[in-house]
């Protein structure tokens, strides 16, 4: 089998399947009646990532890269309108839906008026989803600073952390493959990205595990 198409199907299965890790987020929120110490910016950043890598995969005609993004963004789109439904302070998230508008307003202006040729628009585009993939990897350190201060990782999206550790090891051996460096070189920084927020999860444990094995420990005693 051509190690491309193995790799790009396996990618796309897994990236498919990881885009379901946002609804345990989802369900956290629903459990708790509000979005309250959950941040959005996963969930922004996934709507684009998802439009600036759809806009890249149009240009280089790549059906991987069309097919994947179409679905991602219609999941995290419904994340979004999720997270808003339950948000108590909807104000800011205007501010923040403001700001993407601009934000992706700004880059497709730039996309269509102010490139030279086609060549350049497909080398701004690769940059640009490059960027939003990098900015998506590492969504979850919004919460970097409650993780230090609290000594604990009960507010890091564990699925999302995780199903991004698979998903970018394999879409940088299929950038690898195809040797596009705007595949590859972010997806193997993303890689590293994840490697790093689950490290958290070893050097400071969840507080519901702590109070289940100290409850584990009570019993038996």
């Amino acid at each position: 089998m051509d190690l491309k198409v193995f790799f790009g199907n396996a990618a796309t299965v897994c990236t498919v399947a990881s885009f379901f890790s946002g609804a345990f987020v989802c369900k956290k929120i629903w459990k708790k009646g509000s979005s309250a110490d959950i941040s959005p910016f996963p969930f922004l950043a996934g709507v684009l990532c998802g439009v600036l890598w759809l806009r890249y995969g149009l240009f280089v005609k790549d059906p991987v890269v069309i097919s994947v993004n179409t679905i991602g963004l219609v999941f995290q789109t419904v994340y979004v309108l999720w997270y808003y439904t339950f948000t108590l302070n909807k104000s800011t998230l205007h501010k923040q839906f403001l700001g993407s508008g601009i934000l992706l307003g700004g880059l497709f202006y730039y996309l269509m008026y102010l490139t030279k040729d086609v060549s350049s628009a497909i080398q701004a585009s690769g940059l640009m989803a490059s960027a939003a993939s990098l900015m998506f990897c590492a969504a979850p350190f919004a919460s970097l600073a409650d993780v230090i201060k609290t000594k604990s990782v009960e507010n890091l999206p564990f699925p999302i952390i995780i199903s991004t550790f698979v998903v970018t090891s394999l879409w940088f051996i299929y950038g690898f493959l195809l040797n596009d460096k705007y595949i590859q070189v972010p997806n193997f920084i993303g890689c590293l990205l994840a490697l790093l927020q689950l490290s958290l999860f070893a050097i400071y444990p969840s507080k519901k595990l702590n109070i289940d094995n100290e409850k584990c420990l009570d019993d038996v005693a």
